[in-house]
């Protein structure tokens, strides 16, 4: 059985041969279909179901637990609701990383999406069918992905954040950049000869210095202060 799936998940409708386990959230048929075809070309990945409402979002992703989410955040017209959903999911079920795949870029929601859980966000426009695969793929492995523009919007939008950072200790900056390799706590600690407890401690302080609430929110943050090559 992979690492972190939920065993009350039935096995059948898992696609136990897959190693990447998708559900994709739109309301446009004809772009599920496309990007059912774009990430089963990829061996060992499955899109497992098909969501087109808000609430059917929740059910998909408690019924299959899967390894990745791809969703609109607009499949009924409500971005808020859409970024709640992403929050829920990233606190109920915290093994399953979320893809953002946007009709459009807007700072506001870029920032909203991050800070609520997601740990990537692309625009359907300029996007390759290569670049989502990366994208899937990196997500899985522990990074935060962000397609053109979107990068540069972010550290736009926390430039004041540069400031703040020259507050941040050798220590903190050090654990920041480990977290941005897609280390987990345990990683960390091993590798650096602390206990997990201290690392939990340097990344509430440094979380707290650059105002982020969650880890992929203070990779943003610290790579647009500088901090991260």
């Amino acid at each position: 059985m992979a690492p972190n799936v939920r065993p009350e998940v039935s096995l059948g409708r898992r696609s136990p041969m897959a190693t990447t386990r998708i559900v994709v959230a739109d309301r446009n048929v004809i772009t599920r279909v496309g990007i059912r075809s774009i990430l089963e070309r990829n061996p060992g990945m499955a899109v497992v179901a098909e969501a087109t409402t808000y609430d059917s979002v929740i059910d998909a992703v408690d019924e299959h637990g899967p390894d990745i989410m791809i969703i609109d955040l607009d499949l009924g017209d409500d971005t808020t609701r859409g970024l709640k959903i992403c929050e829920e999911i990233s606190e109920r079920y915290p093994s399953t990383k979320i893809l953002i795949l946007a009709n459009t870029l807007s700072e506001l929601i870029v920032i909203e999406a991050l800070r609520r859980g997601a740990n990537g966000y692309l625009c359907k426009d300029d996007l390759k069918a290569d670049e989502l695969s990366k994208g899937v793929k990196a997500i899985q492995d522990g990074e935060t992905v962000l397609g053109r523009g979107v990068g540069k919007l972010v550290a736009k939008s926390l430039g004041s954040t540069r400031d703040k950072s020259d507050h941040l200790t050798e220590r903190e900056v050090i654990v920041v950049r480990a977290i941005a390799r897609g280390l987990s706590n345990k990683q960390i600690a091993h590798e650096l000869f602390i206990s997990e407890s201290t690392v939990k401690f340097h990344v509430q302080n440094a979380s707290k210095k650059l105002n982020s609430h969650r880890r992929g929110e203070l990779v943003h943050r610290a790579s647009a202060a500088g901090l991260i090559a």
